[in-house]
Order: structure tokens, then C-alpha cells, then sequence
């Protein structure tokens, strides 16, 4: 039994905690009363003009708007910089190339591209002749071939011969003949197959040529052209000149064991005692990128001639292509003068080469070979020599059997009239001499 001061404890320790009770009520109520009175300014705040929402709305545009500010600044700050590293490609800027970006901006009718990254600019322009050099200093030309000659109705049959892609090659081929038919001049030779049992490594039938040749036909009409050699393949003059030729191999056969791998740089030997065969061979030894190194077809003669008539200075009339090539190239009857310090002759057809006085003028009709690109006269369009000097191999096969190998351009130990650049001479499977050497092309 609790005692009276337990009773009165108790009682006492009731009534607090009923106090204590009655106390949090009260607090709970006006704590909530003051939750609500904030809630209401806060949300006022909010949805007012200029209140919160509306700040942070404001806030996150002109986030985004710097952001996008500042792409595009750094776009702005790329394009310039790919623009000066282009500008300086080939040009001591140590820009190198891109087999998906040209060296000069690509037009309606032609895109040129450099083989791969190792090759950059040097100079010169799409319509003027557009110089690039890979990284030992071999140097190419591109070749327009302009779109629009697929649509000239004059040979194209009111559209009939148009190709309709780029596989379709007997068509393309068909066009490329009738827009350089002036530089064929009724020709019956033709790019054919024919065989070589005689040296090493020629097309083993005529679907190997034929695949060769389509591969050219379509990089030529989808790019609008290719590269041809500035100069006609040399040997360095840190080197030996050629004078004699190969010997055959232990099965009898032509080979290019042991033969250097041909520069296209000016002040070179010109490379000459070669068959078709081994020219060809060793056009497909030279750097390409991830191109094809290969000797001319016959059309891709006439379509450099049809691209250096553009220079109508030099070309005043397509005579001087067709008929009379002195002027532009080293015939025996060129009276030139040559003012290149590092130019070599040679009046012995080859086999021994003296340094050129300077200058070095030809008093009299007579027969000196000159290493490659002696002379600005004999470029056009940047392209050395197409007329003259030597003779150059091409894949065209001639009219007979007993010569059937095309040789092309003229040679120094003629006129330029008896062998002008558009000319053909053919020479038997293992022809090879002084007057015939050859030039790379890449497509």
C-alpha cells in the first residue's frame, strides 16, 4: 500500500505530465500556423515576376547559351586552324595530307586527293596544274578530266553513251576517246591486252589488263582525273646512269632484279633502257599510298594532252600537240637555252652526262638528251617533257603484231615534227634502248 507522500507524488508527476502535453499542442499548432505563413511567402516568391522559378529559368538559358557560345567559338577556333595547317601543306608548314580531304577545294568537275598522309602540296593550282610531292620528293601533277564530257551530245548519241555509273567502263571509255579524238587522230591502236612471253611479270591475261584498266576508268570518272609524273621516270644522278640493257634471267626472261626504283624528280637520268614490261613493273615499285602506281593507258596519254591545250599561252594552236612539238619539248631542231644550274647533257645519246654551262644555248640542229625537266619551256602545265627527250611507254597496244608495244611523245634524236607529243611509235617485247624510257602515273 502506497504511502500518503507516494499518493501526493503521483498525483503531482500527473498533473506535469499533463501540463507537458498541453504545452505541445500549443507549440505543434503554431509551428504549423508559421510553416504555412512561409510556405505562402516562399510561393509567392516563386511564381512572382522575377521570383525564384523565373530566375532559375533564366539562369539555365544563359547557361545554355554560353555553352552554346562556346562551342561554337571552339568550331570557329578548329576550322581556322585547319585552314592554316591546309594553307601550309607542302609549304614548310608541316601540314601532311588525307586521302578524304584534296589539297585545293574540290570543284563541280574534279577532285583531286592526296594517296595517303604522306603526301602534301607544293604549289600550283586545279586548272593550272596542282603540284604534290610525297615524302622523298617525287612530285605528280593532277590531271582534270572534266564531269561535263559525259554529257556532250555531239558524240554521245543524244545520251545514249552516257554512262550510267561508274562501272559502267566501255561507255566511260567510249566518252574518253571522243573528248580527246583530236589527240587519236584515227588511231587503230588501242588499250588491249596482248601477251609478253618474254619478260617477267606483264598482265597474265587479257581479264588481268582489262581489270587494271577498269580500276583507272572508275577512279578517273569519280575523281574528275589523276596524277600523272611531273617529270618522265629518272635515276638520281647520286646514282649510275643506264647504258645498256638488262641481261635476261635464268629462264631467258626480262626481269627488275637488281634495277633501282624510279625517281620523278627534275635533274635525273632519264630512265631509259627498259622493256614495256619492266617500265611497268617497276611504275608499280613507287610509293602510291593506298593508290595504284602504274604506266599510261593510251587514253590517259591523250587526256594529258587534252589538260595541258588549257594552257593557251604555251598552246596556241592544237597543232602544236598534234603536228609540230618543237617548241615545247627537246627535239634536234629546238635552238633552246637552258638557264637551269643543275641540268645535265649528254651528246653521246646517254652514256656519259656533263653539267650544263650556265646558260647553256644549242647553236645547231643536233641531238643532246637532257635529264628531266631541264627547262621551264618544255613544262606545260606544270608537266615536264610529255614532248621530247625520250620516248615513253605506254599500255597501248599498236595496229601490228610485229611491234604491237606503244611508245609515246617524241624523243630528243628527232624533230618535233616527225614525233610531236600526240605521236605513237611501236617496238617489239624486248625492245629497249636509249630514246625510250617511261612515266608513273597514280589513280
Amino acid at each position: 500500500m502506497k504511502t500518503k507522500v507516494q499518493r501526493k507524488n503521483l498525483k503531482s508527476n500527473a498533473k506535469f505530465y499533463k501540463q507537458e502535453k498541453g504545452i505541445t499542442l500549443i507549440a505543434l499548432i503554431v509551428t504549423i500556423v508559421i510553416m504555412l505563413i512561409l510556405a505562402g511567402v516562399t510561393i509567392k516568391l516563386a511564381i512572382d515576376d522575377n521570383g525564384v522559378i523565373d530566375n532559375a529559368k533564366e539562369a539555365k538559358d544563359q547557361y545554355e547559351q554560353a555553352q552554346a557560345d562556346e562551342d561554337s567559338g571552339l568550331n570557329d577556333l578548329s576550322s581556322e586552324m585547319r585552314k592554316y595547317l591546309d594553307a601550309n601543306k607542302g609549304n614548310g608548314g608541316g601540314g601532311t595530307g588525307s586521302d578524304t580531304k584534296v589539297p585545293e577545294a574540290a570543284t563541280a568537275e574534279t577532285a583531286p586527293y592526296f594517296p595517303d598522309n604522306t603526301f602534301t602540296k607544293k604549289e600550283g593550282t586545279i586548272d593550272k596544274g596542282l603540284v604534290i610531292q610525297d615524302s622523298v620528293g617525287n612530285e605528280y601533277v593532277w590531271v582534270v578530266v572534266p564531269k561535263t564530257l559525259y554529257d556532250n551530245t555531239s558524240y554521245n548519241s543524244n545520251g545514249a553513251k552516257k554512262p550510267k555509273s561508274s562501272e559502267d567502263y566501255s561507255n566511260i571509255e567510249y566518252c574518253l576517246q571522243q573528248y580527246t579524238n583530236v589527240y587519236r587522230n584515227g588511231t587503230r591502236y588501242s588499250d588491249t591486252w596482248v601477251a609478253d612471253t618474254n619478260n617477267e611479270g606483264w598482265f597474265a591475261d587479257k581479264t588481268e589488263y582489262n581489270t587494271a584498266k577498269n580500276k583507272m576508268l572508275k577512279s578517273v570518272y569519280e575523281n574528275g582525273g589523276f596524277y600523272v609524273g611531273r617529270y618522265e621516270a629518272g635515276i638520281a644522278t647520286t646514282g649510275t646512269n643506264r647504258k645498256s640493257e638488262s641481261t635476261t634471267n635464268s629462264n631467258g626472261k626480262y626481269d627488275i632484279e637488281g634495277m633501282p626504283t624510279p625517281i620523278t624528280q627534275a635533274n635525273a637520268y632519264p630512265y631509259n633502257y627498259v622493256t614495256r614490261t619492266q617500265a611497268q613493273k617497276l611504275a608499280e615499285k613507287v610509293n602510291s599510298g593506298n593508290k595504284t602506281s602504274s604506266l599510261m593507258f593510251g587514253v590517259q596519254w591523250d587526256l594529258v594532252l587534252a589538260f595541258m591545250a588549257k594552257d593557251t599561252t604555251k598552246i596556241t594552236d592544237t597543232s602544236i600537240l598534234t603536228s609540230n612539238s618543237t617548241t615545247i619539248g627537246n627535239y634536234s631542231d629546238n635552238l633552246w637555252t637552258i638557264k637551269n644550274a643543275k641540268a645535265k647533257y649528254s651528246s653521246d645519246d646517254g652514256d656519259t652526262f656533263t653539267a650544263c654551262p650556265n646558260p647553256y644555248k644549242k647553236e645547231s640542229s643536233s641531238s643532246i638528251m637532257l635529264t628531266t625537266g631541264a627547262d621551264s619551256s618544255f613544262s606545260v602545265q606544270n608537266i615536264y617533257d610529255i614532248a621530247g627527250n625520250v620516248f615513253e611507254w605506254t599500255l597501248e597496244k599498236t595496229s601490228g603484231s610485229d611491234f604491237p608495244y606503244a611508245s609515246r611523245g617524241g624523243n630528243y634524236y628527232f624533230s618535233g615534227s616527225d614525233y610531236p607529243a600526240s605521236s605513237r611509235i611501236g617496238y617489239g617485247r624486248i625492245d629497249s634502248n636509249r630514246f625510250v624510257g617511261f612515266r608513273v602515273s597514280l589513280y
